[in-house]
């Protein structure tokens, strides 16, 4: 599977199970992380008027063999919090055979694609994702690990690949759907 937009020189380690790194001490945090449905729908039910998608990017990138691949990254947000970055990558193979896929906008794409009756999700991975492995267009820069699970998605006969990264804001809203100073 490709790679995140990493920083240089830092290769990510991907596992089957959390366990085979080191599992979230937090129980909320293990919950959303191997919850096998949509974080976009789950995220919307927490927060309901608060919940936002950003699209930071789409832009193409030059991969091997001269394919022109998509890249989409977005920011899942609850009120100011943001909880989830997520990246998806949409080989030229893939956005050929199925055009509407570049034209997203702020349309979830996890949503979009449950839609469909040619659509299955693949098995996740699991990392913990050091500061000098995260992407540079995180939301926040923060100086904690983070987690993030990948999975590919195929439809018909073609795939691709979405990674997503748990921000620290997700615990913000995982158990109540309000932030955590308001629950006082």
């Amino acid at each position: 599977m490709p790679e995140l937009n990493l920083q240089p020189d830092d290769a990510i380690r991907w596992f089957r199970t959390p366990e085979d790194l080191r599992s979230p001490a937090d129980p909320i945090l293990r919950e959303w992380l191997t919850d096998e449905g949509l974080l976009t729908g789950r995220l919307r039910r927490q927060c309901g008027v608060d919940f936002r998608l950003e699209v930071i990017e789409e832009s193409f990138r030059q991969s091997p063999g001269s394919r022109q691949d998509e890249i989409r990254r977005i920011v899942l947000w609850c009120g100011d919090q943001a909880c989830v970055y997520a990246e998806t990558l949409l080989p030229e193979t893939t956005t050929a055979k199925l055009p509407w896929l570049r034209e997203l906008g702020k349309e979830p794409l996890g949503e979009t694609l449950q839609r469909r009756l040619d659509a299955r999700r693949g098995e996740f991975e699991y990392a913990l994702l050091t500061p000098r492995q995260q992407p540079v267009e995180l939301p926040v820069q923060i100086d904690i690990n983070l987690w993030a699970r990948r999975s590919e998605f195929h439809v018909g006969e073609t795939s691709l690949l979405v990674t997503e990264i748990f921000l620290p804001g997700i615990l913000e809203y995982a158990t109540h759907g309000i932030p955590a100073e308001d629950q006082n």
